[in-house]
């Protein structure tokens, strides 16, 4: 009789399919994320226009001269 050894057990599949324990919450928390990146990236637009507006009306009002008579 031969000696057992360790691999004659494993195989390469599973004997049931990977469930997940809930299928009904499976995404309970993807609106807070959806929520989070329109909120964060509405936001980080909105920084980098108005820099884009703040340099620009500095290029555009820089050569212009208010003189008073």
């Amino acid at each position: 009789m031969r000696d057992r050894d360790d691999f004659d057990d494993l195989r390469a599949e599973r004997d049931m399919p990977m469930r997940h324990r809930h299928e009904a919450n499976r995404f309970t928390g993807l609106w807070k994320q959806i929520a989070l990146g329109i909120v964060v990236g509405y936001g980080v637009l909105g920084l980098i226009s108005a820099i884009i507006w703040a340099v620009m009306a500095h290029l555009a009002l820089g050569t212009l001269a208010i003189t008073l008579p």
